[in-house]
């Protein structure tokens, strides 16, 4: 198997993977705190503009499409080095979704109403 199709595979199943745990993030914080604004959950602005004008599973199904085809298109086209750093930061991601669920999970069950203490965490926007 060439490495160029190893790599496709690869960076589109880790692609899969960080949109489908961003999606279970963002809806699980939306659920605890619906009135947070979804540009103070994620820094994607696409995914952001997405979801804001075709609500949270329509834009995440959009907004894959496009992430997707285009980790294809780096994948399938680029020099070794530039695939190898898009693989780099999708394993980063990874880590980054860990911390930031679990730090959620934590929240959520310190603060089950969504309502996070002023004296503690200062004015929070979208705080219940």
């Amino acid at each position: 198997m060439n490495w160029r199709i190893l790599a496709i595979i690869i960076i589109l199943a880790l692609g899969i993977l960080d949109l489908s745990l961003t999606y279970l993030y963002v809806a699980k914080y939306k659920k605890w705190q619906p009135e947070k604004p979804y540009k103070l959950i994620e820094l994607n602005p696409l995914l952001v503009f997405l979801w804001n004008n075709l609500g949270l599973i329509f834009g995440t199904l959009v907004g894959g499409a496009i992430i997707l085809s285009l980790q294809y298109i780096i994948a399938k086209g680029a020099h070794w080095f530039i695939v190898l750093l898009l693989f780099c930061v999708l394993i980063f991601l990874m880590f980054n979704h860990y911390k930031n669920i679990t730090l959620l999970n934590q929240l959520i069950i310190k603060y089950p109403s969504g309502h996070l203490p002023v004296e503690t965490f200062g004015n929070v926007i979208g705080n219940n």
